[in-house]
């Protein structure tokens, strides 16, 4: 007779347990891995992005929809932003900013530690160096 009156209250107040978790409001924000995408521009073919961008050692060519569209860099950082934004100026090349995310947990890995070695460094070619390694990185991880 105990054993029967154990699980009954256990079973009512499992029950209201539950009826007041579920009572809560609860919201589950997912972690948000916006990056920062250095854009040139957007092309109709690859031939007019490859010609377009031929003094540009630099970049990556991606098809998105019905486009080639040509990074120079990508960062999660807005001080390594800064820094790309003064190393296009003096390079003379227009650039505009996308914001996109990605879920890829190895290439974000990777462009922590390329972000961290970014923010260390001033020469240009460092920088441009760094930045050829996080665009193989994409390429490799993202787009293959």
């Amino acid at each position: 007779m105990t054993l029967i009156v154990a699980i009954f209250l256990g079973a009512i107040l499992g029950n209201y347990l539950f009826e007041q978790y579920k009572l809560e409001d609860t919201t589950v924000v997912k972690e948000v891995n916006s990056l920062y995408f250095v854009m040139e521009g957007s092309y109709n073919s690859k031939e007019q992005a490859e010609n377009a961008t031929n003094d540009i050692e630099v970049k990556l060519i991606t098809k998105e929809d019905n486009n080639y569209v040509v990074y120079l860099a990508i960062t999660k950082d807005e001080e390594n932003l800064d820094k790309f934004a003064d190393v296009y100026h003096d390079l003379k090349i227009n650039t505009t900013i996308k914001k996109m995310s990605v879920d890829n947990e190895e290439f974000l890995t990777s462009l922590e530690q390329m972000d961290l070695l970014l923010k260390k460094t001033t020469y240009q070619d460092e920088v441009l160096a760094i930045n050829e390694v996080v665009l193989a990185n994409y390429e490799q991880l993202i787009l293959d």
